[in-house]
């Protein structure tokens, strides 16, 4: 189905974005600016000035009240317009349109949808992100010219590891491998374990690893838009479960998406490790590392892209591996729909 789930929670900046002033994107094609008011609280509002419609994000922050860069209106973090230069009167109707904004993880979030059903209880959370024994590290903002289920086929697909990321995250014994996919109400899993064989490039940097070792990795989608891969190795012939892989060397790789239009994506991404936790060295390098693997996804995934929008006729091969992508977006179109049946009916 086209369009987007509106009443969920996505990603707009990492909060250090706010550092430099605001931060203006399109989510889910509507312009919306976020920024941070002199009290410390956060805003989001509606990116066009109500006067002439020049984004408020070229503007500067007041106080609590973003300016606009044009003719110096003001808004408060409500949309109300709070002064007018010259002009002493400010008519109730000049204002723009306000969302519920929180932070969690290090990211500023947006809810898209109707406000009074904004709940922080929806927002996705990660409790290793805030424990001490755990190290985390994220990358840049990221923008891909990709509809954002083609990034999410991407996560949910262990199989394309091994041939787009050898240097990295995959190796050629995982090639012929198969994946095991499960579904509990809305949250897909794909997984695969590789037995008895050397580490990954990515673990052999970090960690003094002698001999073989088993490797698994689980993807995770959780609606409409975050992805979560937890990979890491651990002794051959271990158990394969949740108490085992806690015990192991581990990673959860953190992938949060935010639709900019039908072909373009906002994408966060960060890694959580249970290794190294204060090591400032073993941060830096592993951002490094998985700069280049996401450019190696984001040259793939624009390049699909591409060649679907110029097609006459969309891809009908589907394969093994498509499983849990398939399952994500039938999870979706779901939740299309019953938001749209909610909007006829308000309607009717």
């Amino acid at each position: 189905m086209n369009g987007f789930v509106r009443n969920a929670w996505y990603p707009i900046a990492w909060l250090d974005e706010l550092d430099d002033g605001p931060v203006g994107r399109r989510l889910l094609g509507e312009p919306v600016m976020v920024f941070r008011t002199g009290d410390g609280s956060l805003g989001a509002l509606e990116d066009r000035c109500a006067h002439k419609f020049l984004p408020l994000s070229k503007g500067r922050v007041r106080g609590d009240c973003i300016e606009c860069g044009y003719h110096g209106l003001q808004f408060d973090a409500t949309g109300a317009c709070r002064k007018i230069p010259s002009q002493r009167l400010i008519p109730g109707n000049i204002r723009v349109r306000s969302y519920p904004v929180v932070e969690r993880l290090g990211l500023v979030w947006v809810w898209t949808g109707e406000p009074e059903r904004a709940d922080e209880e929806l927002l996705f959370d990660l409790p290793p992100y805030r424990n001490p024994d755990w190290g985390v590290n994220h990358g840049p903002y990221t923008h891909v010219a990709a509809h954002y289920q083609q990034l999410t086929d991407n996560l949910l697909d262990p199989a394309h590891v091994s041939f787009v990321h050898p240097s990295s995250l995959g190796s050629a014994e995982m090639e012929d491998i198969p994946v095991e996919t499960k579904q509990v109400g809305d949250i897909v899993e794909v997984n695969r374990w590789t037995l008895d064989r050397p580490p990954v490039p990515i673990f052999e940097q970090f960690m003094k690893i002698e001999g073989h070792v088993d490797r698994w990795q689980y993807y995770f989608f959780y609606p409409p838009a975050i992805n979560v891969v937890d990979f890491g190795i651990g002794p051959v012939g271990m158990k394969h479960s949740d108490e085992a892989r806690e015990k192991g060397t581990r990673i959860f790789s953190c992938h949060y998406l935010a639709p900019e239009t039908e072909s373009s994506t906002h994408y966060f991404w960060m890694q959580v490790r249970n290794f190294e936790p204060e090591n400032s060295s073993v941060s830096e390098r592993m951002t490094e590392q998985f700069v280049m693997a996401f450019e190696e996804d984001r040259d793939i995934l624009e390049a699909v892209q591409q060649a679907q929008d110029e097609a006459a006729v969309k891809p009908t091969v589907r394969l093994a591996i498509d499983n849990g992508p398939n399952r994500s977006r039938r999870i979706v179109d779901k939740m299309l729909r019953v938001e749209q049946a909610a909007a006829v009916e308000a309607v009717e």
